[in-house]
């Protein structure tokens, strides 16, 4: 798994194919590993927000209590297992349209796999630079969508043309979420989880 995983961040073309080549059986054990990367980016912001703090514009540190940052954390970890489960099922729904070869599973362990750089990325939370995070979850997302643009011809067995117009469904489809998840974080902010402050 660690083999595919840096063939992604450095040669994602040939690892793609090496990964669609992979027998249905090595793609379902591999689920377990973004349960565990998907953690990388909680912890991260749970150390990074009761530890150290956000400096914004030079002022002092801005940190949340330890049990405030657990529900945030989990809360966190839900919305990104969330992504992947959700955008994945999408590839999956939409595998009938473009006439592609997919499992449901199949289609987790595909935005799993693209969103590695993201959940690589989360680990500079624990000691947040604000405009340092910035870039580098801007970086991490983009190579995001590079990936699904990239991998899913291959795995998905679609021809280029076909497989641009999938992978942009999917795309969208990740947008549709992400709207979702940031109206949800306003709501429960307000009535379930809500930050504390320390002085």
């Amino acid at each position: 798994m660690i083999g595919h995983i840096f063939g992604l961040l450095h040669d994602p073309q040939s690892e793609w194919k090496k990964i669609a080549g992979l027998p249905d059986e090595e793609l379902k054990r591999m689920t377990i590993y973004f349960i565990f990367l998907g953690m990388l980016p909680a912890i991260g912001f749970y150390i990074g927000t009761t530890q150290f703090g956000w400096t914004i514009a030079g002022g002092d540190p801005v940190r949340i209590t330890e049990a405030s940052a657990i529900p945030l954390a989990v809360l966190f970890y839900i919305a990104l297992m969330g992504a992947v489960l959700f955008i994945g099922l999408m590839v999956h729904r939409m595998s009938k349209t473009y006439s592609a070869e997919t499992h449901a599973y199949k289609g987790f362990v595909f935005m799993g796999l693209c969103c590695t750089p993201v959940f690589l990325a989360g680990i500079c939370a624990a000691y947040p630079i604000w405009w340092l995070d910035v870039v580098i979850a801007t970086a991490a997302c983009s190579y995001a969508i590079r990936l699904i643009y990239l991998g899913i011809p291959h795995m998905m067995k679609v021809p280029e043309d076909l497989g641009f117009l999938y992978a942009s469904a999917v795309f969208a489809a990740a947008l549709v979420y992400v709207v979702f998840v940031l109206v949800a974080t306003v709501l429960l902010w307000e009535y379930v989880a809500a930050p504390v402050f320390t002085n």
